[in-house]
């Protein structure tokens, strides 16, 4: 599944604005200030100065469901792909199976599902800078995943907002322990633009900070105008909601998109919760042209949950349909995360499901408060304990895993709670996987 949702969503978003057959911007449409920034992306990779998307993929966190098939068979569904964090539960995976691999033992006749094994600090750089990454001398070591996303002989930066974050504060401590490196972390606020022809962008990007002595290895200057000490910014990691990178306005924003190593790419198209209906739609052009296996595109149909994209002729035979099978899908915000917003279509009268479905198809629709639709998930529950005090318990999984540049990283953490939707964010438990030793 890994290798095929990868080797599909590759090829769709390099061809996203020159593919006039498959007219994937009408597909799934964009804002216009997200759209003038994806246009001009791909006009710097003509130039040359960012890399085709299939070397620069990011990190990627898939999360499906299990279900029964009518033969009683589990059945995993993807139900969306989270991009917008680029460390998003990585870290958790890191720690949590390093924390099982070291509880369990040589002894013990499981072993953890991923491999948690530390970084070695002496792996070779990457000849090219910032697309291309660290080669890993063990596939599967989470922690290898993570820091092969960026360059570790330059200084690092990492831009976030209003999102508290979790693994990023993680993975700040992790980079200083294990690569010797102190990534900054910055706000828009911080950030400065300095014309420079020498720079092929035009500019140097940099942030405010408090001295030259707290520049770390940096280039530096100080503002005339202002007297700031602004340090350049050669890389960065960006955990911004689409918002805040609009807040950025026009030029900032491209030269962060020069410099960040979670492709713009990957965080407007490919975390957007239309691309899963968006591949389903292209899976048949995909095999005819070569690009998927047969196998490989029957794991897919079979893989994805069924997500219905606005204005398309299977959302308007659903609204044809018996009222009552509005209870067999749920609205999912395309832009949201952590669950938020996720209304299932059982709590709607059948006026306020035909409502709802309907302005997804609207013009001059507004991305930010804009749904898809997709086949509500009957997850399958499983015997677990939480919490010594409740005992056992019978509760749904929800599952991830991680892909890194195109590479598996393996399965990630299980979310587990009581209600319908469950997020760490919201309270829910999460742990990690086990297999029997082989």
């Amino acid at each position: 599944m890994s290798e095929s949702l990868t080797i599909a969503i590759t090829d769709i978003v390099g061809r996203w604005w020159t593919d006039r057959e498959a007219n994937l911007p009408q597909l799934m449409p964009l804002e216009k200030e997200e759209e003038d920034i994806l246009r001009w992306v791909d006009s710097q990779v003509v130039c040359g100065n960012i890399a085709e998307y299939q070397h620069c993929l990011g990190s990627w966190r898939p999360d499906f469901l299990i279900e029964m098939d009518e033969n009683g068979e589990e059945i995993y569904r993807i139900t969306e792909i989270n991009a917008r964090f680029v460390f998003n539960g990585l870290m958790h995976l890191a720690y949590g199976q390093e924390s099982l691999h070291q509880m369990l033992g040589q002894n013990s006749a499981f072993v953890t599902a991923t491999d948690p094994e530390k970084v070695d600090a002496s792996l070779p750089p990457p000849i090219h800078f910032p697309r291309s990454r660290i080669h890993c001398l063990l596939r599967y070591q989470v922690l290898q995943g993570a820091f092969s996303l960026f360059d570790p002989r330059y200084p690092l930066h990492l831009l976030k907002d209003a999102e508290a974050g979790i693994d990023i504060h993680m993975f700040i401590r992790a980079a200083e322990q294990r690569l010797g490196i102190k990534p900054r972390l910055i706000t828009p606020a911080d950030l400065r633009l300095l014309p420079d022809p020498h720079q092929a962008s035009g500019y140097r990007l940099c942030c405010v900070v408090e001295s030259t002595a707290a520049a770390g290895g940096c280039w530096t200057m100080v503002d005339e105008r202002s007297g700031e000490v602004w340090e350049e910014i050669r890389q960065v990691g960006v955990e911004l909601h689409q918002h805040e990178l609009a807040g950025l306005g026009r030029e900032l924003l491209r030269q962060v998109g020069l410099r960040c190593f979670n492709d713009l790419r990957t965080v407007l198209l490919v975390h957007d919760k239309r691309m899963l209906g968006v591949v389903r739609r292209e899976v048949p052009r995909l095999q005819r042209r070569g690009v998927l296996t047969p196998a490989q595109a029957r794991v897919l149909l079979a893989g994805i949950a069924e997500t219905l994209l606005p204005a398309s002729a299977p959302l308007g035979a659903l609204l044809r349909a018996q009222p009552q099978r509005k209870d067999e899908y749920i609205l999912k915000p395309i832009r949201g995360g952590k669950g938020q917003g996720i209304v299932f279509g059982d709590e709607l009268s059948p006026a306020a499901w035909a409502t709802a479905v309907q302005s997804m198809a609207a013009p001059g629709l507004v991305l930010r408060s804009a749904y898809v639709v997709q086949r509500r998930i009957v997850p399958v529950s499983y015997d677990m304990v939480l919490q010594d005090s409740v005992g056992r318990v019978r509760y749904p999984l929800v599952g991830t895993f991680h892909i890194v540049n195109g590479e598996l990283l393996g399965l990630g953490i299980w979310r587990a709670g009581s209600g319908r939707i469950v997020a760490i964010s919201s309270g829910g438990s999460w742990m990690c996987s086990v297999v029997v030793r082989a």
